[in-house]
């Protein structure tokens, strides 16, 4: 295989979230060491899109729905004319590339399982990818969880079944002092981010006598969703802390005004968001879901707190707003942890690895790896 193979990524939509941040991520990075590679977008284009360094690889299929023939077709087209080595698919894009595999049997296909809902998974969940599971030669999982899932239920030998961490790219100028501090939720509006818990964590806070501002930055899509947190902030009198800035282009300008990163999560995969808090040297305090423990080494770089328990979550934060001795040790623990196992570095030399274990073939030599930052 050599230096010659293509990798061609397809992900649903480049709006604001974990799986769409990665898949620029991974192209941007494959890009600036010159491994040819393609993102294919399903869908929508959306935010995520400014942030590619090289656009030229960039392709989209405007797909209309699940069904869309002219959609596909122009996909079959695509792969008939770069002849990808390997076809690298998100989440439910899986789908399609089983048709694909069938098609071009020689190509190899990996599914990246970013399943924001790990903690719940059954296994009698998936059962379509499932069943055609044998087709995978390969799958990243973004969690232990997810993992032992897959394992537990696809057709794929278990040593091309493993676990790659998420990585950042976003790079964030100097910190700004608040008068008022200003609380971070990076996560899309949704039933599984729980903001009803973070929300009801302020009300606490505010009965304390303690000032703050919330910034909830992520997608307002969800509307019977977003609906009920805004009916949540107004119950319990928050309108004036509490601030729905949708999804934001300018993540790290937004980072550098923060003095917390929060996420209230039911359930998670590895939370890129999470990634980038530390990165951008904030105190952070998360619930106990998905991989999110393990980035914050158990409680020794960030306050772990459970699922829904408000109060549990009001009182790591407010120790993170005033033990400012505490919240700075742990935010620079999580800087240099995130620095050494969740770089970009780390998840290509893993990817590769597995890429070797599918073909038999050392297919790189060592890369100087080169990042290219995330906005």
């Amino acid at each position: 295989m050599g230096n010659n193979f293509k990798i061609l990524q397809i992900v649903d939509s480049l709006e604001i979230g974990g799986t769409e941040r990665m898949s620029a991520n991974i192209y941007n990075t494959l890009t600036a060491n010159a491994i040819e590679n393609y993102l294919v977008v399903s869908r929508k284009v959306g935010p995520i899109y400014n942030f590619i360094t090289e656009k030229s690889n960039v392709l989209f299929l405007d797909k209309k729905n699940t069904l869309d023939f002219f959609a596909f077709y122009r996909l079959f087209k695509l792969i008939k004319v770069i002849k990808p080595s390997i076809i690298h698919v998100h989440q439910t894009s899986i789908y399609w590339a089983f048709i694909l595999k069938l098609l071009y049997p020689r190509i190899i296909l990996i599914w990246h399982d970013h399943w924001g809902f790990s903690d719940l998974l059954k296994d009698s969940d998936r059962k379509v990818i499932q069943f055609f599971s044998f087709l995978l030669d390969g799958v990243v999982c973004v969690n232990d969880k997810i993992r032992d899932w897959n394992i537990r239920n696809l057709k794929v030998k278990q040593s091309q079944i493993i676990y790659i961490p998420n990585f950042p790219l976003v790079q964030v100028k100097q910190r700004i002092q608040n008068d008022i501090p200003i609380l971070l939720c990076l996560a899309n509006i949704r039933n599984q981010k729980d903001h009803l818990n973070l929300v009801e964590a302020c009300a606490i806070l505010k009965t304390e006598k303690i000032n703050f501002k919330l910034f909830l930055a992520g997608s307002l899509e969800d509307k019977n969703w977003v609906e009920k947190v805004k009916k949540k902030v107004t119950t319990l009198n928050l309108s004036e802390e509490v601030f729905f800035l949708g999804s934001i282009i300018n993540i790290s300008e937004l980072l550098s005004k923060a003095d917390v990163g929060v996420l209230s999560s039911v359930s998670e995969g590895l939370p890129v968001a999470l990634l980038e808090y530390g990165l951008a040297g904030l105190p952070v305090v998360c619930t106990d879901v998905g991989q999110c423990k393990e980035v914050l080494g158990d409680g020794e770089y960030g306050w772990v707190v459970p699922p829904k328990s408000p109060k549990s979550l009001a009182f790591a934060i407010k120790e993170a707003l005033f033990n400012t001795e505490l919240a700075n040790k742990k935010a620079i623990g999580l800087k240099n942890n995130i620095g050494k196992n969740y770089g970009a570095d780390v998840f290509i030399e893993r990817y590769f690895d597995l890429v070797s274990k599918i073909t038999g073939f050392k297919p790189l030599d060592k890369l100087i790896f080169k990042k290219k930052i995330i906005g």
